[in-house]
């Protein structure tokens, strides 16, 4: 995203983390009980998250329960379409194939891309990996862009905030059967 920092560590630092009524679990650094992500770009244009779980995202003992790893899955897509299209959307699916599971206390890392879109929706795709480069989790998402209708109602956004965020609402999707908006 054209407004998009990067802090001396490679990360990005989200532009919306600069509006105080956005208190994202996945990625604000102000949710006290969220998962605060830090995206970076990779070198291929792929968007990464390093995450290191603690017992309080734990289900069974020791094990990542498998609805925060959804969580991972859909913030790190999510915010690979904001950053790439500049353009915030909800997740209208997710769908993930879970082929070993997230343990407490080791590093993961979660990679995702865009996968396409057309009619109206983007499309992304991720991968969770292990320190061993073992593939823990595969994944795809559908999201809808975010109407300023939306935003107004669902959001709760006084007039100053919105205007804050204005620009990120009201894109149309590019169609890729014929390459227009």
């Amino acid at each position: 995203m054209s407004t998009a920092r990067r802090p001396s560590d490679g990360t990005i630092d989200l532009p919306w983390h600069a509006e105080p009524s956005f208190n994202c679990f996945g990625c604000s650094p102000r949710n006290p009980i969220g998962l605060a992500l830090r995206l970076r770009r990779l070198p291929n244009g792929d968007h990464a998250a390093e995450t290191t779980f603690t017992e309080n995202y734990a289900s069974y003992p020791g094990v990542v329960h498998g609805g925060i790893v959804n969580v991972l899955l859909d913030e790190v897509m999510g915010d690979t379409i904001a950053l790439v299209h500049e353009l915030l959307a909800f997740s209208v699916t997710l769908r993930s194939r879970m082929l070993l599971p997230l343990r407490v206390g080791e590093p993961y890392l979660t990679v995702a891309r865009i996968g396409g879109g057309g009619n109206g929706v983007l499309h992304a795709e991720a991968e969770i990996t292990g320190a061993d480069d073992a593939l823990h989790v595969m994944a795809t998402g559908t999201y809808q862009p975010i109407r300023s209708e939306q935003a107004r109602s669902l959001m709760e956004l006084d007039e100053a905030a919105f205007a804050r965020v204005r620009h990120y609402f009201d894109h149309k999707t590019l169609d890729h059967a014929t390459g227009e908006r």
